[in-house]
Parts: structure tokens; C-alpha cells; sequence
């Protein structure tokens, strides 16, 4: 019966098995990780994934905000999770991240919401602290609305 819905689900998702069943696993582990842990806990594991996903990402020769814009966009671009535009204010740098999948397939409980800012979370800062960024300053989250997703780095 359940292997049932999950063709049903498979089906009206309309993506390829490879895709979906990705989608179940990050699923399934949010809900295991999100029913174990402190929310502190599952919030720093996902900003530490955040941390590594930065990795992906190659930082020689970036010079600004937009050369760094146009390697993360690149990324993000490839795994379907939006675009984002880095802009340098008074205070810091505002990042604001639109297009952000607003759920996934099997995410019943709605992990997704917390999941994917923390991921976001940890990898702005990573990527800003390539660049130099002072321990003394930090990434955090401002704004979380349907796809859009805004940060502000600095002190």
C-alpha cells in the first residue's frame, strides 16, 4: 500500500526516478534528523552542510561581489535552487535568494521551510568568509517568504 502511494506521488511529481528518490531520501533524513534533535541541533547541522555544499563552489580569481554572485548563481543554477544577488550595504552584504524550492516530494512534515535557509545560511557564510570576512561578523537570516529567501552578512 505504501509503495503504492509513493508511485503516486513519483507519478504526479513528475520527475525522473533518480530526482525523486532524492528528493524522498532528503525527506526522510530531515524528518529523522528534525525528530531526534534539538531544532539548535538540526539547524547547525544543516548550516554545517551548508558549510561543506560551499565547497562545490571555486573561489580562485574571484574578485567582487559579482564575480562571487556569478560562481554561486552557477551552482545553484545546476541544482535547480534559485538564484541569488549579492549587494554590499552599509551594514554588510544583503543577499537575497529567490527562486528557492518551496518544498520537496515526501517532505510531509514540512522540514523543507527550516532545512534549505540553514543550508543557504551556511554556505553564504562560508563562501563570504573565503573572502575574508572577520570572525566577528555573521550570516543570518532576515526574511523567508514562499521562494524568497533573505540574508544580511555583517556585524
Amino acid at each position: 500500500m505504501k509503495m503504492d502511494r509513493l508511485t503516486m506521488a513519483h507519478e504526479r511529481a513528475g520527475a525522473g526516478p533518480r530526482e525523486h528518490g532524492l528528493a524522498m531520501l532528503t525527506a526522510l533524513t530531515a524528518a529523522e534528523i528534525y525528530g531526534e534533535a534539538k531544532p539548535e541541533q538540526a539547524h547547525g547541522l544543516y548550516v554545517a552542510i551548508g558549510r561543506r555544499f560551499s565547497t562545490l563552489v571555486d573561489m580562485a580569481d574571484v574578485r567582487d561581489l559579482d564575480d562571487l554572485a556569478e560562481r554561486i548563481n552557477g551552482l545553484w543554477a545546476v541544482c535547480g535552487y534559485g538564484h541569488a544577488r549579492l549587494q554590499a550595504v552599509e551594514t554588510g552584504i544583503r543577499v537575497v535568494h529567490r527562486g528557492a524550492p518551496v518544498t520537496i516530494e515526501g517532505d510531509h512534515a514540512g522540514h523543507w521551510v527550516r532545512l534549505f535557509p540553514a543550508l543557504l545560511e551556511g554556505a553564504y557564510d562560508a563562501w563570504f568568509r573565503q573572502l575574508g570576512s572577520s570572525g566577528l561578523l555573521s550570516t543570518r537570516l532576515l526574511r523567508h517568504e514562499g521562494d524568497v529567501i533573505e540574508f544580511h552578512h555583517g556585524g
